[in-house]
């Protein structure tokens, strides 16, 4: 890498060598010779710039994807010691049998009474499981995200989109989902 840089730097310094000397007191055999000169080297150093910008943008990309990856491994890693956790201490909690007897009893009460509204209340907890999912990306991945890729919507759609994602954050907040 740094030998590139050496030889754009030494092409750089060359053309402007020639080209300074095609303007000093030379016969007209020597200018000609000195603009051509700079002209080869400036043609060199255009293509050498090219391929130090393509190292650069594959360095870079390479760089960004090795910290996707860390990333990655990290989620990866912590999920599996929240799932070992999980198998250890279990997450369900425990109770005296005559608890949990008496909370099944009045679980399955409100379940079959008629007058209960089920569609109703189903509606509103996925309303509020999709509200503090929404709430979450936005902390961890944005508003853009969260318009592109939850809602899809973007480009021209941007403006409703953006009035969507208020009313959904204002219906939430309302409701006091937080």
């Amino acid at each position: 890498m740094a030998d590139r840089w050496l030889k754009t730097n030494c092409l750089l310094a060359s053309a402007a060598a020639f080209w300074l000397a095609a303007l000093s007191p030379l016969p007209q055999i020597g200018k000609g010779i000195s603009y051509s000169l700079a002209l080869v080297a400036s043609v060199q150093l255009v293509g050498e710039s090219r391929r130090l910008i393509g190292q650069d943008a594959r360095r870079a990309a390479l760089t960004a994807m090795n910290q996707e990856l860390e990333q990655v491994e990290i989620g990866l890693h912590t999920q599996q010691q929240e799932e070992a956790l999980y198998e250890i201490y279990g997450a369900a909690p425990t109770y005296p049998p005559e608890v949990d007897r008496e909370l099944k009893t009045s679980l399955e009460h409100l379940y079959k009474e008629p007058s209960a509204d089920r569609t109703k209340e189903t509606s509103t907890s996925q309303e509020k499981a999709f509200y503090l999912a929404i709430k979450s990306l936005l902390e961890v991945k944005g508003k853009t995200h969260v318009i592109e890729e939850i809602l899809k919507m973007g480009g021209r759609q941007w403006d409703e989109a953006e009035r969507l994602l208020q009313q959904i954050l204002q219906q939430g907040k309302q409701n006091e989902w937080d």
